[in-house]
């Protein structure tokens, strides 16, 4: 596996939200929705979502 400085922060972050989440996938999603919104605001960017229909999983 490739490894450098930015995949090791990567990595330390993902373990540190998820840490804090308690390991539970929709709390780290929530968390970092809540990140991405108090940045936007403080920088003053407007974030636009894709608006996709929700479709069925097959296997």
């Amino acid at each position: 596996m490739i490894k450098n400085e930015l995949l090791e922060e990567k990595w330390r972050i993902q373990k540190k939200m998820a840490a804090e989440a308690g390991y539970n996938t929709k709390k780290i999603l929530d968390n970092a929705e809540k990140t991405v919104k108090g940045m936007a605001e403080k920088y003053g960017i407007k974030l636009k979502y894709a608006k996709i229909k929700p479709t069925a999983i097959s296997h």
